[in-house]
């Protein structure tokens, strides 16, 4: 195994001599648990929810969008370091192979799921001579420890029963509703009972469809009945009655039911699976996911634009600048934190229609803040061969120096 052979190089620690972190927020993860609907709810469950499917392939499918790069600043300008599949340097594991069998995108959309649903993300560089590659750690076996002297160690439990203590140092952590910066809390761990009464309509959903959409029925007899009686009266009705193959269908009763009286859906019961609606809402707010991206709510062109930049700051910038500063925590030298850092490209999750760009573009090339040949590369076209240099439009002057100038249509100011 390529992750085993890895672990090999790693000093151990005696286990003697590691405690559990104290977590002041209860559990240590967020496995399988009841509810007071009494639907049981862990990850894989709530993934089975429309509602929780979408939040949560929304959110982990646009952090995956964002390409990672890392920058390097010379003097005024930053400038993007470029991958090197040579040495294997931090570019090329984040823009083009993290590790021997994940694309970026896959990489990034597990290491969100496993912060979405266990509270903690946790990335391993193994130390040389392994190879320098980024490990996703199984977060439900793996639990955080400390020594006598504050450090934090990781206690990963293999599939083949192995155990290895990894150093933080070489573990990059993300995590949320932590409560002491060491361990996380997930979504599951405050949302479970909202979740379980919407896997509770979801059950009452499907039983009322296999049933056929039918009521169910008080039926009266004139005869002393014992259990095994009554259930064959109740298994008469039923076959003829229940399942959508039977709906519309008719019951003939012989002269011993002296009472037959269907028991329709009450109003109340009729309100209680119209909320499956509110409830959808209240999950989207655990995960602060805007309910117009699940067609749900107010919907109108200009105010989705404006929830994109909303949902940008709210819910995605969160796991992303937490991501940017513990990579150049952890992925840099004390030496090259000085100059360099990471930074998402948020710009596919503000990605406006042709149109729109085209006029922010106009608007930015004529003001002489960017350069025709950047706004080409957006749209990833060839570079024009005078594209490079910035243009203004020669109209605005000082007051002192009104007609002194030509009244030419765009001056490069710059630039070739």
């Amino acid at each position: 195994m390529i992750v085993t052979a890895a672990v090999k190089s790693i000093p151990q620690i005696d286990p003697a001599k590691l405690r559990p972190v104290p977590d002041p927020s209860g559990t240590m993860y967020a496995g399988r648990r009841g509810t007071r609907a009494k639907q049981p709810v862990s990850p894989e469950l709530a993934k089975k929810l429309p509602v929780v499917y979408r939040c949560s392939n929304g959110i982990s499918d646009d952090i995956a969008n964002m390409e990672l790069h890392q920058y390097i600043r010379v003097g005024k300008n930053s400038e993007q370091v470029l991958p090197d599949a040579a040495i294997r340097n931090m570019a090329y594991l984040c823009e083009v192979a993290p590790n021997r069998w994940m694309t970026p995108f896959i990489f990034k959309k597990a290491v969100v799921t496993w912060l979405q649903f266990w509270g903690n993300a946790l990335i391993w560089m193994p130390p040389p001579p392994a190879p320098r590659e980024l490990f996703v750690l199984p977060v439900n076996c793996t639990f955080p420890k400390q020594d006598a002297a504050g450090n934090v160690w990781y206690e990963v439990n293999f599939p083949n029963g192995g155990k290895k203590y990894l150093p933080s140092v070489e573990v990059l952590s993300i995590m949320i509703n932590t409560t002491n910066g060491i361990w996380g809390r997930s979504i599951l761990e405050y949302a479970a009972d909202t979740l379980g009464l919407r896997v509770g309509m979801g059950v009452t959903q499907e039983n009322i469809q296999a049933n056929g959409l039918n009521p169910s029925a008080y039926v009266q007899v004139n005869a002393a009945l014992d259990k095994q009686g009554r259930e064959k009266y109740r298994e008469a009705y039923s076959e003829i009655i229940v399942g959508s193959e039977n709906a519309g269908n008719l019951a003939v009763f012989d002269n011993k039911v002296v009472k037959f009286e269907p028991i329709t859906m009450k109003l109340t019961d009729s309100q209680f699976l119209e909320s499956i609606e509110a409830t959808d809402g209240d999950i989207c707010n655990y995960f602060s996911y805007p309910e117009y991206k699940l067609n749900m709510g107010k919907q109108s062109y200009q105010s989705n634009d404006q929830q994109e930049e909303d949902y940008l700051k709210s819910t995605i910038d969160p796991y992303a600048v937490q991501w940017e500063q513990a990579a150049r925590l952890h992925w840099l030298s004390e030496e090259d934190q000085v100059s360099n850092y990471f930074y998402f490209d948020r710009r596919s999750i503000l990605r406006m229609d042709a149109m729109k760009r085209a006029q922010i573009d106009e608007i930015r090339i004529r003001s002489g803040t960017r350069t025709p040949n950047e706004a080409r590369a957006d749209e990833n076209e060839n570079a024009a061969p005078s594209g490079d240099g910035f243009w203004m439009l020669n109209n605005n002057v000082p007051i002192d120096m009104a007609g002194q100038i030509p009244a030419t249509a765009n001056v490069n100011i710059g630039g070739k």
